[in-house]
This record gives structure tokens, C-alpha cells and sequence, in this order.
């Protein structure tokens, strides 16, 4: 992965001319940690009015007081108070600036839907991001121009030059398909590791009925044995090592988003990834994007054709033909999520949505802040938990942190 030659290329891009000059009425501390909350009411609608009072945080299961609580929005967005004698304390510099970053997993994207996001994106750029907003595009281990800008058209070339990886999910799901055939990608994974029923059901199927002679043309059983476990072995390699590439990404990413005050929005575009061996990672990488104030939104990229273990969602005769038992490539979008505040928005074909859905989250919002009973910054991760007083009231915040000291803040001002 390319770092470029300055690590810091997110901060270089906060003294971009118009960034707002910080007003905040509550000022951060790496002793604090804030609690994105989404609140809505039964009907989705967010509920506005609500105060310290109606909320109770604990960390590792233990209260912690609440030292600041505001409403990040703006006043169009909100809709009637329910208390409405309730004058609630509002951060000025995060309705006028929001960070927005494109995360295009293009390892994991087949080159048609890699399309239709970019045009999404693009009018996202166009219709949704206001002056003094901030975006930026990462694709294929690099931030784009190495920078965040709140420059229209160059945030729009940006993501017009996003280009699909060498290897993509849709190339590597086509070599299982082809003969000598593999179902799954449990399969895959199964005859990867050894299990010789696995293979040998595999086997059969290929070398029998309808596929005899194609069994018979490529050497016969022993041979196409021989074939299935080379393609599982190199599949299995293969989609290990594009999963770890994504992880590495984010980590980079989030790292650098870390620098910048407020609230960061990592939107990841992608179809899943393997997370064999990244499953103890996940919670800890979500962590560090919590405690670097990063929510991060999944938007599965195959759509409606979305399933566990399907192909391409833009490739229909790859989805048609997968099984998709067994496969895990789902957890990674949900775990990254999930952790952190954010939704994962697939099952929807329409990508405009998506991202109406997550502008929505980032255009109104409370902010709670704690200082923890511990105040060892250890590199532990601490789970965190919202309890809310009102009644049917659903809430959705970052679950955890991992507990590391924040780098400087750098603080976005305009000339």
C-alpha cells in the first residue's frame, strides 16, 4: 500500500481555503470520549429534545458521568420537539463542516458496480455536500490527490479516476465456476484445509453424469482432483490476502482521519471480504475508528442480489450459479459497522438512497462525552453501552473504543 510521502496528508488538507474556523461551545480532550447518538422514534423519525438526563452510558458495564451532551443539526432537519420548553446547547462547527471519505474496496467490487458508485458518488458531490464540507476518495491503497478538499470538481474527478484492482472479487468467484466447478465458497475453503470428504464430493460431481467426458478430456478423476484443490487453495489465498489489504486500508485510513476534529464518515463501498483471518481484528479495528470519532457505513455494492456467499451482484449469472452456504464475507461490512455507529445499506439496488440514508445520520445528531473512571490508555478495548430512559425510543451509537491517546488535533480554520 502506498503511503505517499507525507503521512499526514489528511492534515496537510485541513488548512484547505473555506474551511470553517472552529466555534465549538464544547471543546474535545483525548480524556474524553464522545458517543455519536442517532435517535428515532418508532416511525424512524429523529427525536430532538432529549438531554444528559435521558441518557445513561457505561463503560464495562460500569456508569460513567456525562460531562458534555449537544445537538449537532440542522434546524430544517429536525422535526417537533417533544419537550419543546427544552433549550438544548448546539455545536456550531459541526453543522457548518462535515468529512465525508470514499472508501472504494475495489478488490472487492466488480468493474459494473464499481461504475455505478462512482456516478452515485458523483452526485452525492453534486447535490448533497455543502461548501464547507470536506471529501476525499480512497482506492487501490491511496488517498486520491493526497488530500481531503472541499473543491467540487476536484473531488469529482477524484472519484471519476477510481479504476478496479488487478483482482477483484468477480475475477476470483469466475475461477471456481469454471470447470472442474467449485459450489461454494465453503467448499473452497473446506478442500483449502484438508476435509477429504469435501473433495471428494467435489470430485464426483465433476467426473459424473453430464460432466463425464469433460472429467475424461482433462485426464480423468485423478487429474481433476488434482485441478479442484490447486483452484481452492489459490482462491482461498487469493481472498485472504485481498481481505487483509482492506483491513490495512482502513487502519491507514482511520489513523490519519484521527487528526481532524468532530466527527469523520467513512462510507466503504464494497461486496464483503474474507475475514478468516481478520476476525479478531474487526472489533479492534472498529475501536480505533470510534475512538477516533469515525463512523464508518457499509454500502454492500451487489445490491438487491446481495447474499452470503453470492457472486457480483452485476454479474447475475455469477450470482445465479454460487452457493452462497456457509461464506462469512458479510461480517466484516456488519462488524465494521456496527461498532461504530454506522449501518450496513445493502439489499438496496438504488445507491442514491444509500447515501441519502447516510447524509441523514450525518446532518443531525447528539453528541455525549464521558470522562472514564479509567484512565489508562492501554490499548485495551472497553465496551461501551447507552441505556435511554424513554420508551420505544430506538438509538444507535458506537458500541466500544479502543483506549489509545489521540494524536494532535488539527483544527480547520479558514485564511
Amino acid at each position: 500500500m502506498r503511503r505517499r510521502a507525507a503521512a499526514s496528508a489528511f492534515v496537510v488538507a485541513a488548512a484547505l481555503s473555506g474551511a470553517p474556523r472552529m466555534l465549538a461551545q464544547f471543546k474535545s480532550s483525548t480524556a474524553l470520549v464522545e458517543v455519536d447518538i442517532i435517535a428515532r422514534d418508532k416511525d424512524g423519525r429523529f427525536v430532538s429534545g432529549l438531554t444528559s438526563d435521558d441518557f445513561e452510558v457505561l463503560e464495562e458495564g460500569k456508569t460513567q458521568p456525562i460531562q458534555q451532551f449537544f445537538l449537532v443539526t440542522d434546524p430544517s432537519n429536525v422535526s417537533a420537539d417533544p419537550r419543546p420548553e427544552t433549550v438544548l446547547p448546539r455545536s456550531p462547527d459541526r453543522t457548518e463542516r462535515r468529512i465525508f471519505l470514499f472508501y472504494f474496496d475495489s478488490q472487492h467490487l466488480s468493474s459494473a458496480a464499481l461504475l455505478r458508485l462512482k456516478q452515485t458518488a458523483v452526485d452525492f458531490v453534486n447535490t448533497s455536500m455543502k461548501p464547507l464540507d470536506l471529501g476525499g476518495v480512497f482506492v487501490n491503497g491511496s488517498l486520491t490527490n493526497g488530500h481531503l478538499s472541499n473543491v467540487s470538481h476536484e473531488l469529482r474527478e477524484a472519484i471519476r479516476t477510481a479504476q478496479p484492482a488487478l483482482e477483484t472479487s468477480e475475477a476470483r468467484t469466475r475461477l471456481l465456476l469454471d470447470y472442474p466447478r467449485v459450489d461454494s465458497l465453503l467448499e473452497a475453503s473446506r478442500i483449502d484445509t484438508g476435509d477429504r470428504s469435501m473433495l471428494d464430493d467435489a470430485t464426483n460431481r465433476n467426473c459424473g453424469g453430464e460432466t463425464a467426458r469433460q472429467c475424461a478430456q482433462e485426464g480423468g478423476r485423478e487429474f481433476v482432483e488434482d485441478i479442484i484443490q490447486r483452484k481452492a487453495r489459490l482462491f482461498m489465498d487469493e481472498s485472504r490476502r485481498a481481505g487483509a489489504a482492506t483491513m490495512l486500508g482502513l487502519q491507514y485510513v482511520i489513523k490519519n482521519l484521527a487528526r481532524l476534529e468532530g466527527r469523520k464518515t467513512l462510507v466503504l463501498f464494497s461486496e464483503g471480504f474474507n475475514v478468516d483471518d481478520q476476525r479478531s481484528n474487526l472489533p479492534i479495528v472498529a475501536g480505533q475508528a470510534a475512538r477516533a470519532g469515525v463512523t464508518i457505513y457499509s454500502i454492500d455494492a451487489r445490491g438487491s442480489a446481495a447474499r452470503s456467499g453470492a457472486g457480483s451482484g452485476d454479474a447475475s449469472q455469477l450470482t445465479a450459479a454460487m452457493s452462497g452456504y456457509g461464506d462469512t464475507s458479510d461480517e466484516g461490512l456488519d462488524i465494521l459497522a456496527g461498532e461504530t455507529g454506522g449501518v450496513v445499506l445493502r439489499h438496496i439496488d438504488d445507491f442514491h438512497t444509500a447515501l441519502a440514508s447516510v447524509e441523514n445520520d450525518t446532518s443531525t445528531y447528539y453528541v455525549l462525552a464521558y470522562s472514564p473512571d479509567n484512565t489508562a490508555l492501554d490499548g485495551h478495548y472497553r465496551h461501551i453501552s447507552l441505556k435511554v430512559k424513554w420508551q420505544g425510543l430506538s438509538v444507535r451509537a458506537r458500541r466500544g473504543y479502543v483506549a489509545t491517546p489521540l494524536p494532535g488535533m488539527k483544527q480547520l480554520r479558514s485564511k
